[in-house]
């Protein structure tokens, strides 16, 4: 288990040096404001004063997503989605030529598409058959190079959540960062692994309004961290990384948390409806016990399946070029309706 002090030498020197930008809204937020040459007239766009610049830190959003997730406020920064909380990650830890990453497959796209850009290699590990991902697996195979893990949990595109356990044995005994993306997981019903941060100073989670809170236009994540590397992140992220409506309407949707539960329970229940349906379907297999809100299902013939879904305008996701997933689709959890239709159409093309 490492100390804070030993998550610090995990930083690049050059961020721990690193002063940061400091903007006009830093420290004066009100009064006469002729610091940042901003059109003085007042515009408000969704309940937004649009005509300043933004608060760069955040601090309503942050105490809101305080509330929500019983984190404090100092242990919580928002991003343009969890994409840009990942950025952050390779800003701080990543030095190109000397550090790489690891993921185990399958899992979401992003992780590696970022390490491409930044220069960082990716060191693949394969979950197991049933998609689970096990501490002593990678501990034995991790070379010192590795800086982070980057672990999916709900895992896109399986659904499954991995073990808070295994999770746990890697957090005491390896000496890198373990990221949690947790994007999905308000739809499995299990607790946020965040509770943990205070104990593992190299545990960093990630969450987003896009799935649970229907918000995915907003471009809303966050970080759930150490307060010392939240403070990291504030001098990699762009100063006014998140707009004043951004912020505002995450504020409002936060507040809306009942309409939010309802959402997820008829979401959780059209899911147990799909995967039921599917699995008495001719020749589909559902690939695992889906704890998002989506269904993975292998078909003999997915990619014909996909087009005449296609064709109907019922759009879903072919995921067969990935790891351990031939002839696989996915499909995410849309209304009752929508889902009415999809069946409908799949129990058509099964028949044709």
């Amino acid at each position: 288990m490492l100390t804070i002090d030993e998550v610090l030498k995990l930083v690049r020197p050059e961020i721990l040096k690193l002063k940061g930008y400091t903007c006009a809204r830093d420290t004066v937020k009100e009064g006469i404001l002729l610091d940042a040459n901003e059109n003085p007239f007042p515009r408000w766009q969704g309940g937004a004063l649009v005509n300043r610049y933004p608060d760069p830190h955040q601090d309503k959003l942050r105490n809101a997503l305080s509330r929500f997730t019983a984190i404090p406020a100092s242990s919580i920064l928002a991003g343009s989605g969890s994409d840009e909380v990942f950025d952050w990650i390779f800003k701080v830890f990543c030095t190109p030529g000397r550090d790489s990453i690891a993921i185990f497959e399958p899992t979401y796209g992003m992780y590696e598409v970022l390490a491409e850009i930044f220069g960082i290699p990716v060191k693949r590990f394969q979950l197991d058959r049933e998609f689970a991902f096990k501490s002593e697996y990678f501990l034995d195979k991790a070379g010192e190079d590795i800086k982070v893990l980057f672990l999916c949990s709900p895992n896109n595109p399986t659904g499954n959540l991995m073990d808070a356990a295994e999770i746990t044995g890697v957090l005491e005994q390896w000496k890198g960062i373990v990221l949690v993306d947790e994007a999905y997981v308000e739809f499995s019903g299990k607790p946020s692994i965040s509770s943990l941060i205070k104990k593992y100073p190299n545990l960093v989670v990630t969450r987003t309004m896009s799935k649970a809170f229907g918000s995915a236009g907003i471009r809303l994540g966050y970080v759930l961290a150490d307060p010392v590397l939240i403070q990291l992140f504030m001098k990699v992220k762009l100063p006014y990384n998140l707009n004043a409506m951004t912020q505002e309407t995450g504020i409002m949707e936060l507040e809306k948390i009942q309409e939010a539960v309802e959402e997820i329970d008829l979401i959780i229940s059209e899911r147990r409806r799909i995967e039921s349906e599917l699995a008495v379907m001719d020749g589909i297999e559902i690939v695992s016990d889906s704890q998002a809100n989506f269904v993975l299902f292998r078909y003999a013939e997915a990619l014909s399946l996909y087009e005449k879904l296609f064709k109907k305008r019922i759009v879903i996701r072919d995921r067969g070029t990935q790891y351990g997933l031939h002839n696989c689709l996915r499909v995410s959890i849309g209304t009752p309706e929508e889902n009415d239709l999809f069946l409908k159409e799949v129990r058509r093309s099964l028949n044709e």
